[in-house]
């Protein structure tokens, strides 16, 4: 059951933020460059850290959409996670650790091989997924029982925040 009136047990995050508009249009963009744009990590393993950071805040319906986006771009998120485990261990440090395994995180990142780039885009996914997840926590959203049908392609959550944004402009 959601705490704001207006929405039900099945809203999701688009009718919270249809609900609660006045900074939608910039986080969807926000989220869409994030997310979206062309950068050191792949799409599939920047859903896969959102989905790490979801569990992280205890987040089960952004766990349950990012795992299933992430498989979408990169396959099983078993495998996707052994590749970027040193950037999993980044955000795990940077949402709970202290400073010194921070520190020791980001080196251990550049020794196996990641960029510093693709640590700062940790950093963004980290950030955004941390003010996310603290949405939908209020609102309260339930993980889905199931995946939807047919399932989302990778030509379909192509820019997707942005596409979102358009479908809550529009009502």
């Amino acid at each position: 059951m959601s705490n704001f009136s207006g929405l039900s047990a099945n809203s999701g995050l688009s009718d919270v933020l249809s609900r609660f508009q006045k900074n939608t249009a910039a986080l969807l963009q926000l989220l869409n460059s994030i997310m979206c744009a062309d950068g050191e990590l792949a799409r599939g393993e920047r859903e896969a850290i959102a989905a790490y950071v979801s569990g992280l805040n205890n987040v089960p319906y952004c766990i349950f959409y990012h795992t299933m986006f992430s498989e979408v771009f990169s396959g099983p998120i078993e495998a996707t996670n052994a590749r970027i485990s040193p950037l999993t261990e980044y955000a795990r440090c940077l949402c709970e650790g202290t400073q010194s395994e921070l520190n020791d995180a980001f080196t251990a990142a550049l020794d196996a091989g990641w960029s510093e780039q693709a640590v700062y885009e940790v950093v963004e996914i980290c950030g955004v997924f941390n003010f996310v997840n603290g949405i939908v926590r209020a609102a309260d959203l339930a993980k889905p029982a199931a995946a939807p049908d047919p399932r989302p392609t990778a030509e379909g959550l192509k820019d997707s925040y942005l596409a979102m944004a358009g479908n809550i402009e529009r009502g």
